[in-house]
């Protein structure tokens, strides 16, 4: 016996009910893409200060005070709960920086009206690169100062962030000195609990869309923790 037209539509209807359950069930059980919580242990020694270099569990980026290009004071508080983005990098650098430059450019655009999102690019030459020279640098390079600081400081406290908090510098024999050193390419991506959760090259255009994808990932993360941090009704 045949079936009638209105049953077609009956059936055809219950199809697509079935196969958007299936895909709904799929998704919910399909967990987020997670970046792994990098640690002092898991990096290249020749970035890391010899006195962190067995810590495997636990690390943060440590406290600091620090001036932007706008001369103002920046601290931890300023940056509570949001994502990072960090780099070292001087105004005079003639080579790796310009590449940076454009690439943190990129990521700045991607997040321009995210205000859980900030971009920290630290002086290697903070002797040279004051306030002043920092704002000519950022009027250069399309510097938003709502979303991208540079910031300067004590070359002891920015040796003592690069070394022992984002491992963005070289080691000793490598060129460091208590006045300058050697910075290295990488992004660091730091997420709003300040653990390190990524790092990537700052020259490839390639390895900036893939930071600006992971950023999105631990936005989502960040609204996850939050959700669950507020009293449940």
């Amino acid at each position: 016996m045949g079936l009638k037209k209105g049953e077609f539509w009956k059936i055809g209807i219950l199809l697509v009910v079935f196969v958007a359950g299936v895909i709904w069930a799929i998704q919910i059980q399909t967990p987020d893409p997670r970046l792994p919580i990098l640690n002092p242990s898991d990096l290249n020694p020749a970035v890391v200060a010899d006195s962190m270099e067995g810590i495997g569990m636990n690390h943060v980026v440590a406290p600091f005070t620090l001036l932007d290009q706008s001369g103002r004071t920046r601290t931890e508080a300023d940056v509570e709960g949001k994502i990072r983005v960090v780099n070292y990098f001087f105004t005079t650098c003639p080579s790796i920086c310009k590449d940076m430059a454009v690439n943190m450019r990129t990521v700045q655009a991607a997040y321009l009206d995210n205000d859980a999102v900030q971009l920290l690019s630290h002086s290697a030459m903070p002797d040279y690169d004051k306030p002043d020279v920092l704002a000519a640098y950022a009027a250069a390079n399309d510097v938003n100062p709502m979303r991208w600081w540079l910031l300067t400081g004590e070359p002891a406290e920015l040796n003592r962030l690069a070394r022992t908090s984002y491992f963005a510098v070289l080691e000793e024999g490598q060129g460091w000195d208590e006045h300058s050193f050697i910075h290295t390419e990488n992004l660091v991506l730091v997420d709003h609990k300040g653990r390190l959760r990524g790092y990537y090259d700052g020259t490839s255009a390639e390895e900036a869309a893939l930071l600006i994808e992971h950023i999105g990932w631990l936005l989502k993360e960040r609204s996850s923790d939050f959700r669950k941090s507020q009293p449940q009704p």
